[in-house]
């Protein structure tokens, strides 16, 4: 197996390379001025042709397109993404500035989809046909139709708005921490309250955590629900029942483990397709996380941070293909990498 990770690591670097070029050159070959008028605002026309040339040669955007992007290259290795416009700081700083509250937020939101839509999808394969086959998958279209936005106002509207059961606006209450998230005041009052804090970020989780679980859930339980059916008419299930194995045995230890193959390539695909629903989630209940900071990039013309968020996706979605080629060893231990 050894071989084969090293094998597609390298495979993966000139990929790699191939987004980073794809990407920098869209950006920096923008019809609207590209990183010169994003830099230098709305008062750019003021200026004397002597003084944007000045510019230019400061900010090194007189050199030809290849001899930036080995530049640019260069600064990437170096951890030098360049400075934001928005924050006027180190865009590797922004960045990490925000992935804690993401990372917490797609981490709690993808393990509550697959612990709950895998045994969903088993269990409707095993009850083809019932009454709770039925209404889950009508529960589950109707879900898997509701566009995010839509399905997170709503919740938003009722649950915080009407009813006053969640918090919905941030990922603390900073009356009750005095401070921003992630401050050196915060982690203080964290340390000194910590159940109380664990609790205020666990309540602001609730909703957009449930919005991007539940869209999952109605897809990754009907494709479980598909595959489980298909492995349910293999003849080496028949035979399991044949030799007097138990229902249990049969469909967790045969059944469900067969059918978890082609399962973990779609769950491999939709961990970096998180990333782009965060973007929406995080814009409607102002969570502090990358997805909020990409919209506002956006808005701003933030090429430096605009840059630096669609590599590391471009990198995350190559991350796991090859952790989701990796995992097949782990679920079926007929396949072997030699």
């Amino acid at each position: 197996m050894l071989i084969y990770t090293l094998r597609r690591v390298l495979l993966t670097i000139p990929i790699f390379f191939g987004v980073t070029i794809m990407i920098w050159l869209i950006a920096t070959t923008s019809p609207n001025g590209g990183p010169l008028a994003a830099y230098l605002g709305p008062g750019h026309k003021q200026l004397t042709q002597q003084q944007l040339d000045a510019i230019k040669h400061r900010l090194g955007l007189d050199q030809s397109l290849p001899v930036r992007y080995i530049i640019w290259v260069k600064n990437l290795f170096r951890g030098d993404l360049g400075t934001s416009i928005i924050t006027h700081q180190n865009v590797l700083q922004s960045i990490s500035d925000r992935v804690g509250p993401t990372v917490l937020l797609l981490g709690s939101a993808f393990i509550l989809q697959e612990l709950l839509a895998l045994p969903l999808g088993v269990f409707s394969a095993i009850r083809r046909g019932s009454l709770f086959d039925q209404v889950f998958t009508i529960i589950t279209y109707i879900l898997f139709a509701f566009p995010t936005f839509w399905l997170g106002l709503m919740m938003l509207t009722l649950f915080g708005v009407q009813l006053h059961l969640l918090p919905f606006i941030g990922m603390i209450d900073v009356t009750k921490a005095g401070t921003s998230f992630g401050s050196p005041q915060y982690w203080d009052y964290f340390h000194a309250n910590t159940v109380a804090a664990v609790l205020d970020i666990a309540s602001h989780l609730a909703l957009p955590v449930s919005i991007l679980a539940l869209v999952g859930i109605a897809g990754d339980s009907r494709f479980m629900r598909s595959q489980m059916l298909e492995v349910l008419s293999q003849d080496y299930v028949r035979t399991a029942k044949a030799k007097g194995l138990s229902q249990r045995q049969v469909i967790w230890k045969h059944a469900a483990r067969n059918a978890l193959i082609p399962a973990i390539t779609n769950i491999g695909l939709q961990l970096p397709g998180l990333l782009g629903g965060a973007i929406v989630t995080e814009q409607i209940f102002s969570w502090p996380g990358m997805g909020k900071l990409y919209v506002q990039a956006s808005q701003a013309s933030d090429y430096p941070t605009l840059i630096a968020y669609l590599v590391m996706l471009g990198a995350l979605v190559l991350v796991f293909n090859i952790v989701t080629d990796l995992s097949y060893a782990l679920v079926d231990p007929r396949i072997r990498y030699n």
